[in-house]
């Protein structure tokens, strides 16, 4: 036989390849097609559900289709504002401690050498206690006459009477701040720990025989390393704060006078104190947008670092 055409009769036929392949995208179709259909019946059917619910005014029993008429009623109401201003306050404010304390933690635990696994269990306490069951001992340790903190500020002369930490508004919004604090602060020590764990010993000892100082070590090798992690860190904390619920609904519900009322409470209670279920799918819907808009600053940096792996 000719050499030409034994090479092309070992070769696959183009027909058989392209079945090949079909056969393969029809087997990974199946493989997907129950995660799709499961994000279907829990993600893309309820957001749709809401949408439509925010095309409508509905008292109870009673709906009317107005449109667009809730966006407009929303966006020109001074109650949003207000507490998309409290979110973004309430967000920022957490979001710094979460990066500043963790990182503190985190540089302090990697230079810890005893009892190491023990200290790290201790500072993850926090995050793994569920946020009502925190929210509640902070609430009982705030309450005004028997609470343990007016206790112990009264102990040592720091307050001549109790205080209502929960009732004053700038008490109250700096009181769910520090208990957020505290639950948020373990996430980011336990990312900012593990890239501090990736950088390679020899720069700092490189860097020691140079002659630079901690500060300088710090400012120029330790925090270029971490650059990317902070910024996906911060990303992933922005878009979990800004939706807290559960600590500001247990502790002050919103109040007193609103100074809480973040706008995943301001939701809760246009919904099911206020009986306004249109309008509160419509403050859902422009929550989902600003959660969005940091899931694609976070997409986006994802990226930006894997195409720089690839160069």
């Amino acid at each position: 036989m000719n050499p030409t055409n034994r090479t092309a009769a070992a070769l696959p036929a183009p027909r058989y390849g392209r079945r090949l392949k079909w056969a393969q995208r029809r087997a990974a179709a199946a493989f997907l097609a129950p995660a799709f259909i499961f994000l279907a019946f829990v993600v893309v059917f309820p957001l749709g559900q809401a949408f439509v619910t925010s095309l409508y005014r509905i008292r109870g029993l009673r709906s009317s289709f107005v449109g667009f008429d809730n966006y407009v009623r929303t966006v020109t109401d001074e109650a949003f504002w207000s507490s998309l201003g409290t979110s973004l306050v309430f967000t920022a404010s957490c979001v710094a401690a979460h990066l500043a304390i963790g990182l503190g933690l985190a540089l302090l635990l990697n230079r810890v050498t005893v009892a190491r696994t023990l200290f790290r269990i201790a500072f993850l306490m926090p995050w793994i206690i569920a946020p009502a069951i925190g929210a509640t001992i902070f609430l009982w340790m705030l309450e005004p006459q028997f609470g343990v903190i007016n206790y112990l500020l009264q102990s040592v002369g720091a307050i001549s009477e109790p205080i209502a930490w929960l009732g004053r508004p700038w008490s109250a919004l700096v009181s769910v701040i520090l208990v957020d604090v505290w639950r948020g602060v373990p996430f980011m020590m336990l990312l900012m720990l593990a890239g501090l764990q990736t950088i390679p010993i020899e720069l700092y000892e490189a860097a020691r025989i140079d002659g630079a100082t901690p500060l300088q070590q710090f400012r120029y090798i330790t925090l270029p390393n971490l650059a990317y992690l902070m910024i996906v860190g911060t990303t992933l904390d922005i878009i979990n704060t800004i939706r807290h619920f559960d600590i500001i609904a247990v502790m002050t519900g919103g109040g007193p006078v609103s100074a809480t009322e973040v706008l995943p409470v301001l939701l809760y209670n246009t919904a099911f104190r206020a009986n306004r279920l249109g309008e509160a799918a419509t403050i859902g819907i422009l929550l989902l947008g600003i959660v969005l808009a940091f899931s694609i600053v976070y997409i986006r940096a994802m990226r930006l670092d894997r195409d720089g792996g690839r160069d």
